[in-house]
């Protein structure tokens, strides 16, 4: 199907399926002082300036590109805590060198997920931003992404203060949370098998997703 036939419909399937396949396991801008609303959208606008920037074009600049935009993610998201979560009490079990190895192989599956679900449209999609709720020192910002065929998909961004700054912990994307997914996953493997075994998931995962 040609990129002028997709139907919203279809975009927002594209997303979806992507989804499913997050379930089956099988130069960063300096923003530490902004509020939850500004934290989000600094960091969309610096990837999608890295996305549509001219002298980044072509397969020859991919791997900069990739470079760039993983140093903007892993500025903007927790992933210690996220990993911490994610492992729940098995975390606890891990040496401080298991436990920061897994905090990269997890940074590393959540930001190639998100490049291929949300990431890889950022240049040829509006974001409209909406609200910022704040409770306590959690915030959820809601964002729209939009489609040149006006296909709507709502993506929320969950979001953490240690009191010096926000930091995203979690993406729900049409109401499906990808942290959500990984803990259940993990969990799911770690009571038929080992630790171990699930790092050796995670690293294969990982090398599906290669760019």
């Amino acid at each position: 199907m040609s990129t002028a036939q997709r139907t919203p419909a279809y975009e927002k399937l594209m997303v979806i399926g992507g989804l499913a396949a997050v379930i089956a396991l099988g130069v960063a801008p300096h923003v530490s002082g902004a509020a939850p609303l500004e934290r989000v959208q600094t960091t969309l606008e610096a990837v999608t300036a890295v996305l549509t920037e001219p002298a980044l074009q072509g397969p020859d600049r991919e791997k900069e590109r990739q470079q760039r935009i993983r140093a903007i993610i892993f500025n903007a998201f927790d992933f210690r805590e996220m990993a911490k979560e994610a492992l729940g009490l098995q975390w606890t079990k891990l040496t401080p060198p298991q436990q920061d190895e897994f905090v990269d192989l997890f940074g590393t599956l959540f930001e190639r997920s998100y490049n291929r679900l949300i990431v890889r449209f950022l240049g040829e999609r509006r974001t409209i931003y909406g609200t910022e709720s704040l409770q306590n020192q959690r915030a959820v910002v809601q964002t729209t992404l939009i489609s040149k065929n006006e296909a709507k998909l709502p993506v929320d961004y969950q979001l953490m203060s240690n009191g010096q700054r926000w930091a995203i912990y979690d993406v729900v994307i049409d109401g499906v949370s990808l942290a959500a997914n990984y803990r259940a996953q993990f969990a799911k493997i770690l009571r038929t098998s080992s630790y171990e075994a699930l790092v050796q998931r995670i690293k294969d995962k990982i090398e599906e997703e290669r760019f």
